[in-house]
């Protein structure tokens, strides 16, 4: 059951626990991805259905892996799950197979929800494990929905927005990365100041003391690079977004970049992001467990936020 804060308390106690969950949500996620790629087909959306077969292809690649991961940590086969994904307001089962409602924006938002309900659930586990084997696992997991959610979300704006991603410059040496870096972690860290100023006004207090926390390690590897001048942000959901866009950032540079070291250092930097992504919002849990799932939590959940965003 959740809390007032949307927390599920002890919901992940073992390394076992949380394959289930991500071999269950892996499942999940296949299986849906198939069904829109049946729905987008036979709306003549052949695109799109292409995308949903290519994104079940590979999540079913990650039940494999799961199942692998799960034979070496445990000794034997993951124990089963309950997990389901959330329907879109107003859908049911019947509703996503025969509303014209139901379209590629529809059905593209619908699974971008889900894989950000995943990365949030991961990040909160996360956040709050006690063990370090569930948190590094809880931080790699997170890193792939986050992954899967981004890549979503491009092809989203590019297909029904009109709106390609910016691109990315792709450094050659790590000279040239140290720089984009600090840029990069300057503009965070202004945006985040101005986030806690706004949030003690607003009396979030404890939002406020993260992103606080944030924007002094982000000052930190700044070095001293000038501050930019930012848009205000006074949501704590908005500063998730200036973490994730990082994320995605180093995220492309380390799939791009033809020097190791630059892969290497781009890499870690990435990971960085997840680790703050998951101190800034692992709290802001989604109910994926299927105990949570029957109370829903009071404040709005990260996935509700980004999607409104």
């Amino acid at each position: 059951m959740t809390g007032s804060t949307g927390r599920v308390p002890g919901a992940i106690a073992s390394v076992g626990e949380l394959l289930a969950v991500a071999h269950a949500l892996e499942i999940e996620a296949a299986t849906r991805y198939r069904q829109l790629a049946d729905r987008m087909q036979a709306d003549g959306v052949e695109a799109v259905a292409e995308e949903f077969r290519v994104l079940a292809d590979f999540e079913q690649g990650h039940v494999d892996l799961i199942d692998e991961r799960g034979r070496a940590m445990l000794g034997h086969a993951i124990d089963a799950a309950s997990v389901s994904w959330e329907q879109p307001s107003g859908f049911s089962e019947a509703d996503l197979a025969m509303s014209a409602d139901f379209g590629p924006y529809q059905a593209l938002a619908f699974a971008v929800r889900n894989e950000e309900r995943a990365f949030a659930f991961y990040a909160y586990v996360a956040a709050e494990a006690e063990n370090e084997a569930i948190r590094l696992l809880a931080e790699d997991l997170a890193r792939d929905e986050l992954l899967h959610a981004a890549h979503l979300r491009r092809f989203r704006r590019r297909a029904f927005r009109s709106d390609p991603p910016a691109a990315i410059e792709i450094p050659a040496s790590l000279d040239e990365l140290a720089a984009l870096s600090r840029r990069w972690h300057a503009a965070a860290a202004a945006a985040h100041r101005v986030l806690v100023r706004l949030l003690e006004v607003d009396g979030e207090t404890a939002d406020a003391a993260v992103f606080r926390v944030l924007a002094a390690e982000e000052a930190t590897v700044a070095a001293g690079e000038a501050t930019p001048a930012v848009e205000p942000i006074r949501r704590a959901v908005e500063g998730l977004k200036v973490l994730e866009a990082g994320f995605e950032r180093f995220a492309v540079i380390a799939e791009r970049a033809g020097d190791e070291a630059v892969v290497a250092e781009a890499q870690r930097l990435a990971e960085l992001m997840v680790e703050r992504l998951a101190r800034a919002g692992g709290v802001r849990q989604n109910a994926l467990i299927a105990d949570a799932a029957r109370t829903p939590p009071a404040n709005p959940t990260l996935a509700e936020e980004l999607d409104r965003g």
